[in-house]
C-alpha cells in the first residue's frame, strides 16, 4: 500500500517540478502594472476585502485582482493551480500552515523578512508560532478571534450570586452552575449554569492547557494525549455529568439554535466561553441582556488559557510576482489597515496585529477589549499535531464523547485516541520525509 502511495506521490511531485520549470506564459496586462492574483476563501462573491481596495488605491504600480473561493472547493482549486504551474500570487487560508508547507506548496518568507527587517513581534505570539514549519516561516497571520468567559448578570442576581463577581476557578463554575440550574415539575432542565461540551472550544482542552499539558514531543514524532493534565481535565468534565444526567443535558441542548436561539443569548445557559463577536451578536438578537465578560476560569494556582487560530496570507510555490506579493502582504497586516477593516466588516475580525487590537478604537473602550487581549496572550494554537490535525481533533472529540457517556474511562478513551493519532502521524512523517528527499526548497531571490 505504501509503495503505491509513493508511486502516486512521485507522479504528483514530478508534476509540481514540471510546473515550476515550465510554467505557462500569461498575457501581460496592457496597463503596465503588476497584476497580483489573490485567492481567498469567502462566501460572498461580490465583496472585495478592504485590505485589497486600500492597497490598490495606495499606490499605482501593483493591482490586486481578487478571486473568492467557496469553502468546500478551495483546497482542490489551489493545489490544482500549483500542480499546473499557474498558481495565484497570494492565498488567504485558515487551515494549518504546516499542512501546506510540508508539501512544498508555499514559498518560505525568511529571506524576504530579513531583507525588509520585518518585525514579527507585531503579532500575538500564538498566531506567529502557527506560521512556522521546520524552523522556517511560510505565512503571516491576518486575522483571528479571541475567547473570554461570558456570564448572565440577571440570572446571577436571581440565583443569589453577586452579578459583579464571576467564577475564577472551574470548581466555582460547578458550584455556581448548581445554583443557576432550574427544572420544571417533570424534572426537565429549563435553565442551566454551564455545559462543558457546548460551544466552539473544548472545556477539557482549555483545562489541559491551563494545567500545562503538552501533546507532542519537541521533535514532533510522538503524541502524548494520555498526559496527567489531560486526564485530570477530562475527568473533571465526566464528573460534571455525575451531577447532571447526560441525557437530560442533551435533551435540553436539542432546543438550541442560532441567533436568538443560541443558548447564552436566549438566557438558557448562564455561563459560556464565547468569542469576541458575541457582544455584537447580543446587541442584535437580545439587546436587553445584561451580561459580563471575564477571564476564562482556571484551576486554583494555574493561569488561564484560551485558543485562537489564524486566517493567514502566503505565497504559493510557482507564484510569478513574489516581491510584489510580499509588499501586499506587509500592507495587509499594518495596524491602521487592520483597524479600518475590523471597523468596516459586518463581523468583527480580531486583528493578528496586537497593536491594532490594543488600540482604543478597536471594540470601543470598554473592559471587554482588555479581557480579550489578555486571553490572546494566553492563547494556544488549535493546530496541536500539524501533520495529523484533522485526525487529532476527530479522535480527541470521540474520546471525550466516550468518556462522558461512560463507555470508557478517561484514560482508556484517551489511550485509544492516542493510538489512532500516532498511527496517522507516523504515516504523515514517512510521507513528509519522502517528499523532503525528492525536492529541494529554495528561498525567493
Amino acid at each position: 500500500m505504501w509503495e503505491k502511495i509513493k508511486v502516486a506521490s512521485g507522479i504528483i511531485l514530478a508534476a509540481i517540478v514540471a510546473g515550476f520549470l515550465f510554467m505557462p506564459s500569461s498575457k501581460k496586462p496592457d496597463d503596465g502594472k503588476i497584476h497580483l492574483q489573490y485567492w481567498y476563501v469567502s462566501g460572498d462573491k461580490e465583496q472585495i476585502p478592504y485590505h485589497v481596495r486600500e492597497f490598490n488605491s495606495s499606490q499605482d504600480s501593483i493591482v490586486v485582482d481578487c478571486t473568492p473561493l467557496p469553502w468546500n472547493e478551495h483546497e482542490k482549486k489551489i493545489l490544482t493551480a500549483i500542480l499546473s504551474g499557474n498558481p495565484p500570487d497570494v492565498v488567504n487560508l485558515v487551515s494549518p500552515v504546516a499542512k501546506w508547507a510540508s508539501r512544498f506548496a508555499l514559498v518560505p518568507l525568511d529571506s524576504l523578512m530579513k531583507e525588509d527587517s520585518f518585525d514579527s513581534t507585531i503579532f500575538f505570539p500564538s498566531l506567529w508560532d502557527e506560521m512556522r514549519w521546520r524552523n522556517r516561516i511560510y505565512a503571516v497571520p491576518l486575522y483571528s478571534n479571541s475567547y473570554a468567559f461570558f456570564y448572565n448578570k440577571s440570572l446571577f442576581k436571581e440565583a443569589g450570586l453577586d452579578p459583579n463577581k464571576p467564577p475564577v476557578t472551574w470548581d466555582q463554575v460547578l458550584e455556581y452552575s448548581l445554583k443557576l440550574t432550574k427544572r420544571d415539575v417533570n424534572g426537565r432542565i429549563t435553565q442551566i449554569g454551564f455545559i462543558p461540551n457546548y460551544g466552539n472550544l473544548s472545556t477539557a482542552m482549555l483545562m489541559a492547557w491551563e494545567l500545562g499539558a503538552r501533546f507532542l514531543t519537541n521533535d514532533g514524532t510522538k503524541v502524548d494525549l494520555v498526559n496527567p493534565a489531560m486526564v485530570k481535565a477530562l475527568t473533571w468534565v465526566t464528573n460534571f455529568y455525575n451531577v447532571y444526567n447526560f441525557n437530560d443535558v442533551s435533551s435540553f441542548k436539542a432546543g438550541f439554535g442560532f441567533a436568538d436561539q443560541q443558548g447564552f443569548i436566549s438566557q438558557k445557559v448562564a455561563m459560556m466561553v464565547l468569542d469576541n463577536t458575541f457582544p455584537d451578536q447580543i446587541k442584535i438578537y437580545n439587546p436587553k441582556l445584561k451580561y459580563g465578560v471575564s477571564v476564562i476560569p482556571s484551576f486554583k494556582g494555574y493561569p488561564t488559557a484560551s485558543s485562537s487560530g489564524s486566517w493567514w496570507l502566503a505565497i504559493p510555490r510557482g507564484a510569478k510576482h513574489i516581491k510584489a506579493a510580499w509588499q501586499f502582504m506587509k500592507f495587509a497586516v499594518r495596524k491602521q489597515v487592520q483597524l479600518k477593516e475590523a471597523e468596516m466588516e459586518k463581523v468583527i475580525l480580531y486583528p493578528a496585529n496586537k497593536y491594532a487590537a490594543e488600540d482604543s478604537s478597536f471594540i470601543g473602550n470598554d473592559y471587554t477589549k482588555v479581557i480579550f487581549n489578555k486571553e490572546m496572550e494566553y492563547s494556544h494554537s488549535p493546530t496541536i499535531v500539524p501533520l495529523a490535525h484533522d485526525v487529532f481533533w476527530r479522535e480527541f472529540m470521540g474520546a471525550s464523547d466516550r468518556a462522558i457517556n461512560k463507555i470508557q474511562t478517561p484514560e482508556a478513551a484517551l489511550m485509544q485516541a492516542q493510538s489512532v493519532i500516532q498511527q496517522q502521524l507516523n504515516q504523515a512523517i514517512d510521507y513528509d520525509n519522502y517528499v523532503q528527499s525528492r525536492m529541494s526548497l529554495e528561498e525567493p531571490k
